[in-house]
């Protein structure tokens, strides 16, 4: 399973123009060459970095580099900005791309000011590659930014809602200020698609100041890499709307449209993990079909709770 080293500074990336998924993914893959060239953070001149192709496609891209092209090109010139310890930064992270050897390798120039913004931080999060090209939008965003805290050995970590919008990226959203529309269209959809991709099982706790939400605190439970590799591959047999493949466009959109969590989901990752566990319990974790016992997938186990729940939930109608 491969690993790519993101500085947490690059880890909310915003721009002078939209960012694709591809873009960033590309920013990340340049900045784990950087790191694995172990160019220091002050340079005096351009670096020229080397990197394989197919790594900036990302496994689950085409074959071609028909969209790595647009996305290098789109990436050319564009002002990046971020945060890194309260502290905003601002640089041009690609001045310059070739590809070259027969579309295998792509030379991408980096100026001064970009290799400093990608290895001055002292803190980098190793994120699986997979997830970094699969994953997109707030799910994505979710993901590294628990593979940033994993890295200090904690098994939870809590934001306070105004860091959370930061780092989520959404901070400049004026509809995102109201924490029910955040939770929604954020949180719970990032929540779900982490979730679903496999690789670590999440839940979501409140912290209240009066009736006010003031803080978010997730929890988190890596699974072990052979677990998680079977979990991908059966996220293969089952694609959804988070992996859709585009074999027949010419180039990736330029905003990806946030998909919204199915409630089933949202309420079943939003459970403690021993809840989940009596609920899993309680509703079987297997099934038998044409003599065979099954074991049911997370979602559809989710699906079953969230049935049984429901049905004992007495109705608000007003009679």
């Amino acid at each position: 399973m491969r690993e790519i080293t993101v500085p947490s500074s690059a880890v909310a990336l915003r721009s002078d123009k939209p960012l694709t998924p591809a873009m960033v993914s590309a920013v990340w893959e340049l900045a784990s060459a950087l790191d694995a060239a172990r160019i220091p953070a002050e340079v005096d001149n351009s670096v020229w970095l080397e990197v394989p192709s197919r790594l900036l496609r990302g496994e689950d891209g085409r074959n071609d580099n028909i969209w790595l092209r647009e996305c290098l090109t789109r990436l050319t010139g564009v002002q990046l900005s971020g945060e890194w310890r309260g502290d905003p930064w601002g640089a041009v992270l690609l001045a310059e791309w070739k590809i070259t050897q027969g579309g295998s390798m792509v030379r991408a120039l980096i100026p001064p000011a970009g290799v400093h913004a990608l290895r001055s931080p002292q803190n980098f999060a190793k994120i699986e590659a997979r997830a970094a090209h699969s994953l997109t939008g707030h799910g994505r965003q979710l993901y590294v930014l628990l593979a940033d805290k994993k890295r200090l050995g904690r098994p939870f970590w809590t934001f306070t809602v105004d860091e959370l919008r930061s780092l989520m990226g959404v901070a400049d959203k004026k509809s995102y200020e109201v924490w029910g529309q955040f939770r929604r269209w954020v949180l719970d959809p990032a929540l779900v698609a982490v979730n679903d991709y496999g690789t670590v099982e999440v839940s979501m706790s409140l912290e209240k100041r009066g009736r006010s939400v003031h803080a978010v605190t997730f929890r988190w439970q890596w699974k072990d890499p052979h677990d998680a590799a079977e979990t991908v591959a059966e996220n293969e047999r089952h694609r959804n709307a988070r992996r859709r493949q585009q074999d027949m466009d010419d180039a990736p959109p330029l905003i990806a449209d946030e998909p919204q969590a199915e409630p089933a989901l949202a309420w079943w990752y939003g459970l403690p993990p021993a809840e989940r566990k009596e609920w899993a319990d309680r509703v079987g974790r297997t099934f038998t079909a044409g003599g065979y016992t099954v074991t049911r997938r997370d979602a559809d186990l989710a699906r079953a709770a969230f049935s049984v729940h429901e049905e004992s939930v007495p109705s608000r109608t007003p009679k």
